[in-house]
């Protein structure tokens, strides 16, 4: 029985809440503990300031605020929520299960550790809450399994759908996802699984964004499944055939929306 702990950005991150639901539908799996990033931390706000910018604060909002509201309206991703349980946030998924729950500014901190310690879980399911440090990349002999927005090695770091379609023609950019493990670079750990997307006529960033939704959540269950298999081995990348990228400027964005649009 694979033993899995899944982390998470939020308690009400409907992309955490999906995965926990699949992850509790599988069989010969066993979702040991759910670990939290808590919200109110000076020391998060400071570090997702320093990363995104002005936009923070409508991340905030759609977060927060919008919740679920503002999740895109494709069909794909309407059938993927129906699958959690309606109001549920992780917390209350918990406790409902009888999984222990944890929390904490930072999923580094040592009582996490500690409690991983106990847990012994075989593989960590990220879903988001920052990075994540040695302390806590040493404790699952699977390692903690992520899933990328990106095609890697090439697209590292944020906003890695727009960037080859900035990049790049239309027809040529790399745009898809990569389910990978975690280490101490960003986004350099070991491949897993890769989905490509196909580009289609009239799309936007937005639809782009709607249709890699709930293929991450399917790519997630493909990797469980064959690391629990057996049948799932992780291919090594070179930090030296990479690029990171970062956050892409309002402006920058604009041009990839004309060129998607085909007025450029």
């Amino acid at each position: 029985m694979m033993r899995l702990v899944l982390f998470a950005p939020t308690r009400k991150s409907l992309y955490a809440r999906i995965v926990a639901q699949r992850i509790l539908a599988e069989p010969e799996v066993v979702l040991s503990a759910i670990v939290v990033r808590s919200i109110w931390s000076f020391h998060r706000f400071r570090a997702e300031l320093r990363r995104d910018g002005p936009r923070l604060l409508g991340k905030i909002r759609t977060k927060l605020v919008l919740g679920e509201s503002s999740l895109s309206e494709s069909e794909d991703i309407k059938t993927a929520a129906v699958e959690r349980v309606s109001g549920d946030d992780l917390y209350e998924m918990a406790r409902r299960h009888e999984i222990p729950f944890m929390s904490a500014p930072d999923l580094n901190d040592t009582r996490i550790e500690n409690q991983l310690a106990n847990i012994a879980p075989h593989l960590i399911v990220f879903t988001g809450g920052g990075l994540i440090r040695s302390n806590i990349l040493s404790i699952p002999p699977l390692g903690i399994m992520n899933c990328h927005s990106g095609i890697l090695p090439r697209y590292r770091g944020m906003d890695v759908v727009e960037w080859p379609l900035l990049e790049r023609d239309t027809e040529k950019a790399q745009v898809g996802l990569t389910l990978h493990y975690m280490d101490r670079g960003v986004d350099t750990g070991p491949l897993l699984l890769q989905h490509h997307e196909t580009l289609q006529a009239g799309d936007t960033i937005e639809a782009i964004r709607a249709r890699l939704e709930p293929r991450m959540i399917e790519l997630v269950l493909e990797g469980i499944r064959g690391l629990q298999s057996g049948t799932l081995e992780p291919m090594s990348q070179m930090v030296d055939e990479g690029k990171q990228y970062y956050v892409m400027h309002p402006r920058l964005k604009e041009i990839v929306a004309r060129k998607l649009h085909g007025s450029i």
